[in-house]
């Protein structure tokens, strides 16, 4: 662990600094989870997962007390904060609750530009983009030829150019990954982009298996949470039909409630 001041001014112990981060760069091959909630959060600092991030929900604080010593990083939704003031102020807000990160993944290459003049983190992200998908002809892997591969590498080679220090890449052929990843001086994140990159990425939801879609072929699925949800609840139903059937027979309360 790492003692560091947070860009907020707080002191804190992470288990990575950007700096480390960086310097891992083809030495060791990292994990990154998506959580949701604070369990989540606290489920993947236990489990020594290396880097965590999150949307911007009302429980990021929640999250980041809850994994407090894990890096994370938090999206910020271009369309939601549509001006440099706007996602500049949102990212303030993120970074005052002690966020290590920022993930630009719908954003435009000036806005990216914009907040490295702030010195704060940022990835971006590249491949299949799904919320471009509608350039793409769909949802579907990208960069399976030679036009395609080459729109990548530059694109990512702009990021590179914005400041940013990773980079998410969904769904592009392994042998593309690695030629990105060994031309680049940014952290490659894989997401269904095979085994050469520098951070494997999965959401939560796919590895615990209670998706609302339908799991995508590059996940994984580790547990079945949907039917031990459901297990849940039926045992819901029947300890409130109990509880009802006691105040009905006068067995609740009794004299110990």
């Amino acid at each position: 662990m790492k003692n560091i001041f947070s860009l907020n001014l707080n002191k804190s112990k992470r288990n990575y600094t950007i700096r480390d981060l960086i310097d891992l760069k083809g030495k060791k091959q990292l994990t990154q989870i998506n959580v949701s909630t604070p369990d989540e959060a606290a489920a993947a600092q236990e489990a020594k997962i290396d880097l965590i991030i999150a949307p911007p929900t009302g429980n990021i604080k929640e999250i980041r007390e809850k994994a407090d010593k894990t890096f994370l990083t938090v999206g910020i939704p271009f369309l939601k904060y549509e001006t440099k003031e706007k996602i500049t102020k949102k990212a303030f807000e993120l970074i005052e609750i002690g966020v290590d990160s920022i993930h630009c993944g719908s954003w435009n290459l000036d806005f990216m530009s914009h907040l490295k003049n702030f010195n704060i983190p940022f990835q971006g992200h590249s491949g299949f983009v799904p919320s471009q998908s509608t350039w793409l002809g769909g949802i579907r892997a990208y960069g399976k030829n030679f036009h395609e591969a080459k729109k990548i590498f530059n694109h990512v080679k702009k990021i590179e150019n914005t400041g940013a220090w990773a980079v998410e890449i969904e769904c592009v052929p392994e042998k593309i990954m690695s030629e990105i990843s060994n031309n680049t001086n940014m952290l490659t994140i894989s997401i269904g982009s095979g085994r050469f990159a520098d951070i494997q990425f999965l959401f939560a939801e796919d590895i615990l298996g209670y998706s609302t879609i339908k799991t995508p072929r590059h996940a994984k699925v580790y547990r079945n949470f949907v039917k031990m949800y459901e297990k849940l609840q039926v045992e819901r139903v029947k300890a409130f039909t109990e509880y009802k059937k006691d105040v009905v027979s006068n067995k609740f309360p009794s004299n110990k409630n």
